[in-house]
């Protein structure tokens, strides 16, 4: 541009270019010979206006008005930076964050009023002092040298930051630090833009600790507890669904169908009745027992309630699920059920077993008064009797009255046990009677897992075991009796061994021997059945086995 030539050079063209245009204008007058002084003179200054006058636009008006234009450009273009810097100081003066400018070495040389309330500094306390002033030690230096060396490269920076304020308590901001840069790209200044967080962060705080409050309350409850939404799928489940399910609280985040797929075969179609049933929002609290296939196959009984959950909005926002695993209650349901079940029976099987040896009894003895009555008769009557007929008879009478005696004695003693239903204690009862009255040592042993028998199993069995001690005490001649319980999966074998004299077997059938097809009767009677293995002067080995009914 012109105005950008020295001043002395324009000076030179102008002089220049006048005195060229005064000899142009001299040389043409000096052709015309005829004028008068005046016209000459009037044609010399038109000639040296018109040639001058674009000499002085080109050479000097128009570069200056060329620079008037360019000054008057460059104060209204200041005047728009200084309504733009005055705008921009206003916004940074009067901004809600604290702002801060520094120099290269970090010397602040401007801050606006939201900084000074954030620090509780004076703003001309904080002017040439560092950003250091508000250390609080919460931060290592590690954290300032990072921060330092981002800024120094022309990066910016952003990061939280604690810092103290004037009265000592800290604040927490989210800073952002600018480089400003010069026309070279050399760093000249930083601008640090400081947004107070603090009730935001202890609003935070706050939160994470509440959650982690409920969240360790739902996480370490006994029960299984669950939040489904209303399309069933789970968005929250408590780690104790891996205790009771064995699988892993994910897994049915991950696969919302697991809990149908571990859900009782047979109680599937109830667990679907119950889903539809629950997700009526106007539904209140349900809840169904069920059970479920762990995942190491065991199975669980759950109680299962569900309740709606509604949010701030009253919105549906699906059902909370609580699972407890009651398998232990349920089995000692069942537990205490069989246990009245067997109760019942063993007191029924009691009862009817003491009527009837009660009825047994009496009807021996009776026979046996009714003998000795027929006796008495017999001796007086009005034919006279021989002193041996007399003694024969009364002998008679009197083993009938020992045996009637024995048997009331030992039956009433038997019937006065504790558990008459223990057959191994009712026998060992019973076997001590005998032992009391006779000479013979009795050892009962009971192997297996016992099993409860019916009134009439355990009356026909005390009644063989009666018949075989009897036949011992009275015919055998043994000192010794081993009785054997033994108890497997389908029957009873009761095993009486003695050591005896022993019999014929071949000659005393059990249809022609009274005590033999009495305790074969009796076996027959419960399906059972009797074997008997003796030889003379070895002893006898009876062996009765029945089925359980």
């Amino acid at each position: 541009m012109l105005r950008k030539k020295a001043p002395s050079r324009l000076i030179l063209l102008i002089i220049g270019g006048l005195f060229i245009s005064e000899l142009f204008s001299m040389g043409m007058i000096a052709f015309i010979k005829s004028l008068t002084y005046l016209q000459l003179s009037i044609i010399d200054s038109f000639l040296l206006i018109s040639l001058a006058t674009p000499l002085l636009y080109f050479f000097s008006l128009r570069p200056l008005l060329n620079v008037i234009s360019e000054r008057e450009a460059e104060i209204i273009h200041r005047q728009q930076v200084e309504v733009q810097l005055r705008i921009q100081t206003k916004a940074l003066e009067t901004a809600a964050n604290g702002v801060i400018i520094t120099d290269r070495d970090g010397i602040i040389i401007w801050a606006n009023q939201a900084f000074a309330q954030l620090s509780g500094y004076l703003i001309e306390d904080i002017l040439g002092k560092k950003p250091s002033l508000l250390k609080s030690g919460v931060q290592s230096q590690d954290f300032y040298k990072n921060l330092w060396d981002t800024i120094l490269e022309g990066f910016v920076w952003y990061g939280e930051i604690t810092n103290r304020k004037k009265n000592g308590s800290n604040f927490i901001s989210e800073l952002t630090i600018s480089p400003v840069l010069n026309p070279s790209g050399g760093i000249e200044n930083f601008i640090a833009i400081n947004q107070d967080i603090t009730e935001r962060k202890q609003a935070e705080i706050a939160l994470r600790g509440s959650e982690e409050k409920f969240r360790n309350l739902l996480d370490w409850t006994f029960d299984w507890e669950m939040w489904m939404d209303v399309q069933d799928k789970v968005m929250y489940n408590s780690p104790s669904s891996e205790r009771i399910t064995g699988y892993h609280p994910d897994d049915f985040i991950a696969n919302p169908q697991l809990l149908m797929e571990i859900v009782h075969p047979d109680d599937q179609e109830i667990f679907k009745r119950h889903l539809i049933r629950s997700h009526d929002a106007s539904v209140g609290a349900t809840n169904i027992e069920y059970r479920i296939i762990a995942h190491n196959g065991n199975e669980h009984w759950i109680s299962h309630i569900c309740r709606p959950l509604f949010g701030a909005d009253s919105r549906y926002l699906g059902r909370r699920v609580s699972n407890r695993d009651v398998t232990e209650q349920k089995l000692a349901e069942e537990e205490i059920s069989e246990r009245n079940r067997k109760e019942k029976i063993l007191t029924e099987t009691i009862h009817s077993m003491q009527i009837n040896i009660a009825r047994d009894l009496h009807d021996t003895v009776g026979q046996n008064i009714s003998y000795m009555r027929m006796k008495l008769d017999f001796l007086s009557g009005e034919y006279p009797h021989t002193e041996e007929e007399i003694k024969t008879e009364l002998r008679s009478m009197g083993k009938v009255a020992n045996e009637s005696y024995d048997l009331m004695r030992g039956t009433l003693a038997v019937l006065q046990t504790e558990n008459i239903a223990d057959l191994f204690r009712f026998f060992t009862r019973y076997a001590a009677q005998v032992e009391e009255r006779s000479k013979i040592k009795i050892d009962i042993k009971s192997a297996g897992e016992p099993k409860l028998l019916t009134s009439n199993q355990m009356r026909q069995l005390f009644y063989i075991y009666r018949e075989s001690l009897s036949n011992i005490e009275k015919h055998a001649g043994a000192t010794q009796v081993n009785i054997k319980l033994i108890w497997s999966d389908s029957s009873l074998t009761l095993e009486v061994v003695d050591n005896g004299c022993g019999i014929e077997v071949d000659k005393h059938k059990t249809e022609s021997h009274y005590g033999l097809k009495f305790m074969r009767e009796r076996a027959e009677l419960m399906n059972g059945s009797i074997s008997i293995q003796s030889e003379v002067g070895t002893g006898t080995n009876i062996t009765i086995s029945i089925p359980y009914e």
